[in-house]
């Protein structure tokens, strides 16, 4: 994946969990390699619905790579995960 298409799935993924984490009245800084869910800023009904958006954005079946938590972890590790071509439904 090129850097510009890169770049903007770190813009998306921000957008959302951003969004996820003002909901819940968190408004802190957040820093693409800052901890979402061993934080604690993030639970597991964050996790099930950001693992359908990647599913329904990105085309990734998380029943084919399986689930570890430390994938979505950060925004880093979540555009690290998109941008494998491997994890990509063909």
């Amino acid at each position: 994946m090129t850097t510009k298409a890169g770049s903007e799935i770190r813009s998306q993924m921000r957008r959302y969990i951003v969004q996820r984490l003002l909901m819940k009245g968190d408004g802190a800084p957040l820093s693409d390699d800052d901890l979402l869910f061993t934080s604690g800023r993030l639970d597991s009904l964050d996790a099930v619905e950001l693992i359908m958006s990647i599913e329904t954005d990105y085309g990734i079946n998380f029943s084919d790579i399986g689930f570890d938590l430390t994938r979505l972890d950060s925004i880093s590790a979540i555009a690290g995960l998109v941008e494998q071509p491997s994890t990509a439904s063909a």
